[in-house]
C-alpha cells in the first residue's frame, strides 16, 4: 500500500507504510559521514578535560582507636593547608596534631570522615609552624588514601622526610602512614571536579568500585546495571576521575548514532535524522550527563532503543515475511525495556506507553486480517505475538534484572543470595517513599517542562577573586521551551493527521511523565525529566518538517531555530563543562530566571 501524499510526510493511515519510506530508511554513505561527524563532535566534548587519569590507589585503614603515625618534614615548615583524600567506609574520626619539637603537641585538625567525601579531596586551611604531624584514629570506619600539606601559594606538597608508626598500632590495620604519603605527586593544591567526585558520583561511581573490590555496597537505591557498566571504565583506568566517568562518556557518545538511527527510521529522511541528532549534540542535559559518573545517560539511551523498537514493530507489515521482522523489532524493544528497568525504576514507567502501542498495533493487525479475509492466519499470528510479548517483556526483562544483581551479591555478605532479591526491592521502594529531607535544588514535577530549578551539581572552591566555576544539570533553554511548544502543537496537528509517530512520542512522553504526578517520592529533581528530552527533540523535528511541508518561509524557520540552539549551547557551555569564568558573567548573563542558582 502506497500513500499518495506529500513526499516527505508520514502515511495518514495508522497502519500503512509506503515503499518510498522503506527505501528512504536505507543508510547511504552520506548517513555514515554525518553520523561519524556528529559522534566525533560529541566525543570531543564529552572526553575533553573529563578528569585526571591519576589518583591515589593505596590507603590506610586503621583497625582500632589509638592507631597512629607521625610525619616528619625534617625541619620546621610553614603549613597553611592540608588536603585529604578518602575512600569507601567514610565514617569515623581522625585527630591531626602538630609539633615543632616532637614533645609539645597541639591540635591542627579534627576530621569527621563523611560519606559525601569519598574519592574527594577535602581542603582545610590553618596556618601553623610545624615539623611533625601526628595522625591518630579516634573512631574507625574510614580509608585514608592520601594526605598532603601545603605552604600558601606553593602548589607542590611539603616534602616528607620520614614516617614513624605508633608503638601500639593494631596488626590488623590495612596499610600504615607510608600509604598515606606515598603518592604525593597526585595531591592537588586546589581540589576540583578534575580530581574529585561530585554530586551522585559519590554513590554511582563508588558502587562500581565496590563491586570490583567486593566491598559491601553503600548505595542500593537503584538496580545495579548502570553501576555495572561504570565498572568497565574503572577496570580500564583504575579508580581515577577519568576511570569512573569513562563509561558515561562512552554511552553518551554512543547515544548519538543510536538516536540518528532512531530518527532515520522514524522520519525516513537523512535531513531530519541529521537535524534531530544535531539538536541532541547541542543539548545541555546530554553533555552534562556524558561527563559524570551517573547512570541516567545509560538509562535514557536504553529508552530510546525500546521506543524505537516498538515504533518499528507497529510499522512492520505481516505479509511477505514481515511477521518475522515484526517479532525482531518487538525483541529489540523488550530487551532494552528490561535493560532500562535494570538501571532505574523510573524508566520502567515507559512500559505503559509500550503496552498501549503494542495492543493498538494488535488491534490494527486484527482489523487488517479481517478485511483481507485471513482471519484464521491472523488469529494464529496474534496468538504467537502475544506469547512472544510475554517472553520478551516479562521473562527476558526479569532475567536481565536478576542477572544485574550478580556483582551486587558477590560484593555483599556471604549469606546474601537471590532469595533476598525481593527484600532488596522492598528496601528500595521504602527508601524512595521515605525521601523527605529538603534539598535546595529539588523541584516539583510541574516545574520541569519550563526548567524552573536546574540542579547545581558542582561549585568550584578556592578560586581567584571574581571567578566562578559550576556544573549544572540544565538543558538548552531553546530546546526545552521550544520543545514543549512543539510537543503540544504536534499533538494537535498529529491527531488531525492520524500520525502514528506523534502517537508514539505522545505515549512515550506521558508514560514517563504522568507517574511522577502520583509517585510516593516527595523530593524530586529536574534530572528525572531526562527521558522526555529526546522526545522533545523529535517533536521539534516533526514540527519543523511540518513548517517545511506547508512552505512557511521554506526552510528559514529550521535554519533560525538551529542557529539559536547552537548559540545558546555555546553561551551555556562553561556551565555544562565546569569552565572557570567571571562571577559577574555567571550571575548577570547566565541566570535567566531568578530560581536558577549556580
Amino acid at each position: 500500500m502506497e500513500w499518495k501524499g506529500t513526499p516527505n510526510s508520514d502515511p495518514m493511515q495508522w497502519g500503512s507504510i509506503s515503499v518510498r519510506k522503506r527505501e528512504d530508511r536505507r543508510w547511504r554513505p552520506l548517513d555514515l559521514a554525518l553520523v561519524l561527524l556528529l559522534t566525533a563532535l560529541s566525543a570531543i566534548m564529552s572526553f575533553h578535560d573529563l578528569g585526571n587519569r591519576t589518583a591515589p590507589q593505596t590507603y590506610w585503614m586503621p583497625d582500632k582507636p589509638g592507631d597512629t603515625f607521625t610525619v616528619d618534614f625534617g625541619q620546621a615548615r610553614k603549613v597553611d593547608r592540608v588536603n585529604l583524600y578518602e575512600g569507601p567506609g567514610a565514617k569515623g574520626d581522625t585527630k591531626i596534631e602538630y609539633s615543632v619539637d616532637g614533645q609539645r603537641w597541639d591540635t591542627y585538625l579534627e576530621v569527621e570522615h563523611k560519606t559525601n567525601r569519598v574519592f574527594t579531596w577535602m581542603l582545610d586551611e590553618k596556618s601553623v609552624e610545624a615539623r611533625y604531624m601526628k595522625f591518630t584514629t579516634v573512631r574507625t570506619g574510614y580509608r585514608l588514601y592520601e594526605a598532603a600539606f601545603f605552604t600558601k601559594d606553593v602548589t607542590v606538597p611539603i616534602p616528607v622526610e620520614s614516617i614513624a608508626p605508633g608503638e601500639y598500632n593494631s596488626a590488623a590495620s590495612i596499610g600504615d602512614g607510608h600509604a598515606v604519603f606515598d603518592e604525593q605527586e597526585y595531591a592537588p593544591y586546589r581540589p576540583d571536579y578534575r580530581n574529585s567526585m561530585y554530586f551522585d558520583e559519590i554513590y554511582h561511581g563508588r558502587t562500581a568500585y565496590e563491586f570490583i573490590e567486593r566491598i559491601e555496597p553503600y548505595e542500593n537505591t537503584h538496580p545495579p546495571l548502570g553501576k555495572v557498566i561504570l565498572e568497565i571504565g574503572v577496570k580500564m583506568f583504575d579508580m581515577t576521575p577519568y576511570g569512573w566517568r569513562f563509561m558515561a562518556a562512552v554511552v553518551g557518545t554512543l547515544m548519538v548514532p543510536v538516536f540518528y538511527a532512531a530518527a532515520k527510521g522514524m522520519f525516513a529522511r537523512t535531513r531530519y535524522a541529521f537535524l534531530a541528532t544535531l539538536l541532541l549534540v547541542l543539548e545541555g542535559f546530554h553533555l552534562v550527563h556524558s561527563r559524570m559518573a551517573n547512570v541516567d545517560i545509560t538509562g535514557v539511551t536504553f529508552t530510546i532503543l525500546m521506543y524505537y523498537g516498538m515504533y518499528r514493530y507497529g510499522e512492520a507489515v505481516w505479509r511477505g515475511g514481515g511477521f518475522k521482522r515484526s517479532i525482531g523489532w518487538l525483541a529489540l524493544s523488550g530487551v532494552f525495556f528490561g535493560a532500562a528497568a535494570s538501571v532505574k525504576w523510573n524508566y520502567l514507567y515507559g512500559g505503559a506507553g509500550l503496552a498501549a502501542l503494542f495492543f493498538w498495533t494488535l488491534y490494527r493487525r486484527w482489523k487488517e486480517g479481517r478485511e483481507q479475509g485471513e482471519r484464521t492466519k491472523t488469529v494464529k499470528r496474534l496468538a504467537l505475538t502475544v506469547m512472544a510479548a510475554v517472553v520478551l517483556f516479562v521473562a527476558v526483562p526479569a532475567v536481565e534484572y536478576a542477572a544485574s544483581y550478580i556483582p551486587y551479591l558477590k560484593a555483599t555478605k556471604a549469606d546474601d543470595s537471590y532469595k533476598d532479591l525481593w527484600q532488596y526491592q522492598k528496601n528500595m521502594y521504602d527508601y524512595h517513599k521515605g525521601v523527605k529531607e529538603p534539598h535546595p535544588y529539588a523541584s516539583k514535577w510541574y516545574t520541569w517542562p519550563v526548567m524552573v530549578r536546574p540542579v547545581w551539581y558542582y561549585g568550584g572552591k578556592d578560586l581567584q577573586k571574581g571567578d566562578a566555576q559550576s556544573i549544572a544539570a540544565i538543558g538548552n533553554p531553546i530546546i526545552w521551551w521550544g520543545g514543549l511548544a512543539a510537543l503540544l502543537a504536534s499533538w494537535w496537528l498529529g491527531a488531525r493527521r492520524k500520525d502514528r509517530l506523534v502517537l508514539t512520542l505522545a505515549l512515550g512522553y506521558l508514560s514517563f511523565y504522568v507517574p511522577w504526578m502520583v509517585a510516593p517520592r516527595s523530593i524530586t529533581f529536574l534530572y528525572h525529566y531526562f527521558p522526555m528530552v529526546p522526545i522533545l527533540i523529535l517533536s521539534i523535528v516533526w514540527m519543523l518538517r511540518w513548517f517545511e511541508e506547508q512552505k512557511y518561509y521554506n526552510r528559514r524557520i529550521t535554519t533560525a531555530f538551529v542557529v539559536a540552539v547552537a548559540g545558546v549551547f555555546v553561551w551555556f557551555y562553561p556551565l555544562y563543562t565546569g569552565m572557570t569564568i567571571s562571577r559577574h558573567w555567571m550571575n548577570v548573563f547566565m541566570k535567566w530566571l531568578p530560581s536558577w542558582g549556580f
